[in-house]
């Protein structure tokens, strides 16, 4: 079956769970990994950081037990769409075992197939209402996490930061 141009080659969609106002995606498990490493720095920068092992992620909501997560594979860099989304990060990942895992504490991993390789990442959330404490465990953001080949290095970085309407820029 052929693809329209301008579109994924694989998707797959999930519903996760976030705890703690963070969650991981690792496609390189180690024992070497310094998960509370990277959360320090990701909390204390911008918001996501990483290395080999893989990526960790701040969200503004402290939990989502319902949260829509979307995953997709692409051949090439997926269009920008920025705009769309409230919430934006890119970085890079390993995957060996032909395995990405999306986890937060305290929940269930979930386990995505996903070729071997090098990955550029984009990381994309939506749907905040609040900073910390979202006002259920069921509050509505969604994550999108989009990958395709590294062409070299690509630091973990924030590319848009969702702001609560009363918070100042």
């Amino acid at each position: 079956m052929s693809r329209a141009p301008g579109q994924p080659r694989r998707v797959e969609q999930r519903i996760v769970q976030l705890d703690y106002g963070q969650f991981g995606l690792c496609g390189n498990p180690s024992p070497d990994s310094d998960y509370l490493g990277e959360l320090e720095r990701a909390i204390a920068g911008p918001g996501i950081a990483g290395d080999d092992y893989g990526l960790v992620v701040v969200s503004p909501h402290q939990n989502n037990f319902e949260m829509p997560f979307r995953l997709e594979e692409w051949d090439t860099r997926p269009p920008d769409d920025e705009a769309d989304w409230e919430e934006v990060f890119e970085g890079e990942l390993l995957v060996v075992d032909e395995v990405l895992t999306y986890f937060s504490p305290t929940d269930a991993n979930e386990t995505f197939p996903v070729p071997n390789g090098r990955y550029a990442v984009r990381i994309s959330g939506r749907g905040f209402v609040n900073r910390g404490w979202p006002g259920s465990t069921t509050p509505g953001d969604s994550w999108r996490v989009q990958l395709w080949p590294a062409a070299g290095e690509v630091p973990a970085r924030r590319v848009k930061r969702w702001r609560h309407p009363g918070e100042a820029p």
